[in-house]
């Protein structure tokens, strides 16, 4: 049996605001400053501000609306317009509530193999792989994880379902 999980919570409009105010400022103020020289290069980064703009609230409704789903095979986590990735549910070696000594910080050697997939929310689901898995990052680059760190919205059902062994699913 096949169970949804969605992430909603994880999602900022606040954050969307304030990056999307910004943008449009400096793309208003690039675009006037390097028109009159180098008209190509203003539209060409005025296009590209609102190509941006678009992704990001592309996002934000794909984040209101996706779903982590656990079914008997796999772990497949859709996250937004920003990941998309399916493990084996055999190779998750556990999956908790995360306190605040588990989650590492950024930039430290700890965190090498950690991945917080709803970024900038605060995980409240982290899944530990038995081995490293390759996850696809956006813009095509990819990185190795073995921690992979979510915010759900019931992350207590989550946590109980993934646990579950596969043939009780």
């Amino acid at each position: 049996m096949m169970r949804a999980f969605s992430y909603s919570s994880a999602r900022s409009g606040s954050l969307l605001a304030g990056i999307g105010l910004a943008l449009v400022v400096e793309t208003v103020a690039l675009h006037l400053w390097l028109h009159v020289r180098h008209p190509f290069i203003a539209w060409g980064l005025t296009l590209a501000s609102v190509g941006t703009l678009a992704w990001l609230v592309a996002d934000y409704v794909a984040m209101g609306r996706g779903v982590v789903t656990v079914d008997a095979d796999a772990l497949r986590c859709v996250i937004g317009r920003r990941f998309n990735v399916t493990i084996v549910r055999g190779a998750v070696e556990s999956v908790v509530r995360p306190g605040w000594k588990d989650i590492p910080e950024s930039g430290t050697p700890a965190a090498a193999d950690y991945l917080n997939l709803t970024k900038p929310a605060e995980p409240n689901v982290l899944i530990t792989l038995a081995s490293p898995t390759r996850v696809r990052l956006p813009g095509g680059i990819s990185r190795n994880v073995r921690r992979l760190a979510l915010h759900l919205d019931e992350p207590e059902d989550f946590v109980s379902a993934l646990a579950l062994p596969a043939q009780a699913s």
